[in-house]
């Protein structure tokens, strides 16, 4: 699952929406791959109901399924999740009856391939320690403790929406605040042993690869350097660290940083001809 290829960044209205056959949704439902790993088919995505799309069960899937609601409504057994709402449900949960009255844009996450299967799961995803059922993000507070004091210029609150009990895996939102320069315009970068996975959902954020707006998704491989990170107005973004504890190694030398740095990213060779067309966001005024 962490054998993917390294993306820094993409924004997602670059990627083509594709209707989904049959088996995770029905086939007027439709995806954006984020990243996937081409050997056990664990994915992530953006997935897009239209209103009045629903399913009928019971089935379940072969996967972890972690999903946070970007826009509209998706109903679950009888609960409603709206914007902002969140879930982490182990492989085998059964899903009942699964519907959309008004449509719903949604970031996804799957250990491995999604594979939906047309039965009850046995029951013991309900009941493990892992599972998130429902959890709603915009009504719990900013935690604005400070964990680094090499992020100290960022102002970092978080909202902790996951830290898995067994393998510590962490999912949560992070907030930037605004004019959130480092000093000197220069910083350390860091690393991490395992993986990091963003999505930036609101505002922008700056770094060596450029401005990141609504919509930019990155997937780094473990010992990675970056940074560091700025913005003019603030950024929400939400961070997964995968494959294990978070930890943060910071580098002795200092790298340069520049709120007006060009889209120079790291991607695949799939994805390279973006490289020379850089996403330019709607006007403010």
């Amino acid at each position: 699952m962490l054998e993917r290829e390294h993306i820094e960044f993409v924004q997602s209205q670059m990627l083509p929406w594709l209707r989904i056959g049959a088996g995770l949704a029905r086939p007027d439902a439709e995806i954006k791959l984020l990243s996937r790993d081409e050997a056990d088919g664990a994915c992530s995505v953006l997935l897009r109901f239209p209103p009045g799309w629903s399913r009928e069960g019971p089935e379940h899937l072969l996967a972890d399924e972690e999903f946070y609601v970007l826009e509209g409504d998706i109903e679950l057994n009888g609960a409603v999740y709206g914007p902002d709402c969140y879930a982490f449900l182990p492989a085998g949960w059964t899903r009942h009856t699964t519907r959309s009255t008004k449509g719903c844009v949604l970031l996804a996450f799957y250990d491995r391939d999604p594979k939906l299967i047309a039965t009850a799961g046995d029951g013991t995803a309900e009941t493990s320690e892992r599972a998130i059922p429902f959890l709603d993000a915009a009504a719990m507070p900013w935690d604005m403790t400070l964990n680094d004091p090499n992020l100290k210029h960022l102002g970092i609150s978080r909202k902790n929406l996951r830290t898995d009990p067994v393998t510590q895996e962490r999912t949560f939102l992070s907030l930037v605040l605004p004019q959130a320069i480092p000093q000197g315009n220069k910083g350390p970068q860091e690393t991490h042993p395992i993986v990091e996975e963003a999505y930036l959902i609101a505002g922008s954020l700056t770094g060596p690869q450029g401005t990141m707006h609504p919509g930019a998704y990155f997937w780094r491989p473990p010992h990675i350097k970056h940074g560091p990170y700025g913005a003019r107005w603030g950024s929400v973004s939400l961070i997964r660290f995968v494959g294990g504890k978070h930890v943060n190694v910071w580098t002795p030398e200092e790298a340069p940083f520049d709120l007006a740095a060009p889209y120079a990213p790291d991607l695949p060779p799939r994805l390279a001809h973006l490289t020379n067309w850089p996403y330019t966001p709607p006007p403010a005024y």
